[in-house]
């Protein structure tokens, strides 16, 4: 019987070293996971503890006739403490559970309630927006010194000036994107797109071509038609268009179509608007027979002034034509302003002509604004330009002419005043 109970005993010992290892096993295996536990266990059963204590510790206010009751504690009303009547010193003994050291706790002013705030509506959002205007390009991506449309432009501006002399000079300038002129030397052409046909650029009739320096031009546009002209200026060597600022067209009001109300360089000072050729285009004439056109440089005063030289140049092809005996073009010197250049041809057919002023650079036109025509017919009626003769030809009419005649348009006096300009 000893020995059996040894052997319990024993086998007892054995069990309990065993699952006494299995136990230190596990901890050893899980033992953050049971600190964790534990942890969480002691956290829980002291915020239980805690609460219990500080409910016992809050006492309800029995003066308060209503049956809400307001409870004074700092974890209760977080917000400011309101005015309270001084505490009372008497102990209280209504509960014997409770320490005698404890004071009545006063009546308290409930806490105030606010009413709500107002919800603001919510702001809108702002999306930023880009006005794209005439004087700048946000995206222009060429190089330096390379040509752009959008910074390329005529002045002056508006689009429509307005001029009463005939006469206005407008400017071009070929830029950059950096809005800097560019260093080119770009064809210009110049057409019109509405307005006078007679129009004219530089003395020339449009199209007409005009070539930048660095970037820069400048042209003189002439009408004697009262009305709006609209040219249009195109950048040839670029391929775009050049407007102005506001991206229009140049347009110029002309006014005043009878004479140059505004004409103001100096006396004795050549002026396009009164310088004119005569007889006025367009001029018949017999072939082989001279047309003699004769020049006069006037100032504002209508007076023939100054000594510039003067060059008829042919525009139509004509091999059979001369001018004062020679070959197309011709260039000669006004004497008190005055000229003259003899026109022959053998052929049959229209020729058109344009006299140039080389010293005060510009074109001389007919008080119709318009170029030398000539149509050479073949007749063998009298033609009102017969070629100078020798000798005395009697005249077909009943009155017999008394003088050998040179031309049929007899050169004007020195001091001619010729019509003005329209």
């Amino acid at each position: 019987m000893k020995l059996k109970l040894s052997n319990f005993l024993h086998l007892l010992q054995s069990k309990i070293k065993l699952s006494a290892e299995k136990v230190l096993s596990f901890f050893f295996k899980y033992k953050i996971l049971i600190l964790i536990l534990i942890s969480l266990i002691v956290l829980i059963a002291g915020g239980i503890w805690l609460r219990s204590y500080l409910a016992a510790r809050v006492k309800p206010s029995v003066s308060n006739p209503s049956d809400d009751i307001y409870y004074s504690n700092p974890f209760d009303n977080s917000g400011p403490i309101p005015n309270i009547p001084s505490p009372s010193d008497t102990p209280d003994n209504s509960t014997s559970n409770d320490n005698q050291d404890y004071e009545t706790i006063p009546t308290l002013t409930p806490f105030p309630t606010f009413a709500p705030l107002p919800t603001l509506a919510p702001i809108p959002p702002v999306t930023a927006t880009t006005t794209q205007t005439s004087s700048g390009n946000s995206s222009c991506n060429t190089g330096s010194g390379v040509p752009n449309s959008w910074y390329s432009d005529v002045y002056p501006n508006p689009s429509a000036a307005s001029t009463g002399n005939g006469s206005i000079t407008l400017y071009v300038y070929i830029r950059d994107c950096n809005q800097n002129t560019a260093p080119v030397s770009d064809s210009l052409k110049i057409s019109l797109s509405s307005g006078d046909s007679n129009t004219q650029v530089n003395g020339h009739t449009l199209p007409y071509v005009v070539t930048a320096q660095n970037g820069q031009a400048s042209f003189t546009v002439t009408s004697q038609v009262t009305g709006t002209v609209t040219l249009l200026v195109q950048d040839t060597t670029q391929s775009f268009t050049v407007t102005n600022i506001n991206n229009d067209n140049p347009s110029i009001t002309f006014t005043g179509s009878s004479g140059n109300s505004n004409c103001s360089t100096a006396n004795g000072v050549p002026n396009f608007w009164y310088s004119e050729f005569s007889p006025a285009s367009p001029i018949s004439a017999a072939t082989g027979s001279t047309v003699t056109l004769t020049v006069n440089i006037q100032d504002c005063n209508k007076n023939n002034v100054s000594s510039d030289n003067l060059t008829l140049s042919q525009t139509s092809n004509d091999s059979g034509l001369t001018i004062n005996g020679s070959a197309s073009p011709v260039s000669v010197q006004a004497q008190s302003g005055q000229a003259t250049f003899n026109v022959t041809s053998q052929n049959a057919g229209t020729d058109t002509f344009t006299i140039q002023d080389t010293t005060g650079n510009f074109t001389v036109t007919d008080v119709n604004n318009h170029n030398p025509s000539i149509t050479f017919t073949s007749s063998s009626t009298p033609t009102p330009t017969p070629a100078p003769t020798d000798t005395p030809t009697p005249g077909p009419t009943v009155t017999p002419v008394p003088t050998p005649s040179v031309t049929a348009t007899p050169i004007p006096t020195s001091s001619p005043t010729p019509t003005p300009g329209q």
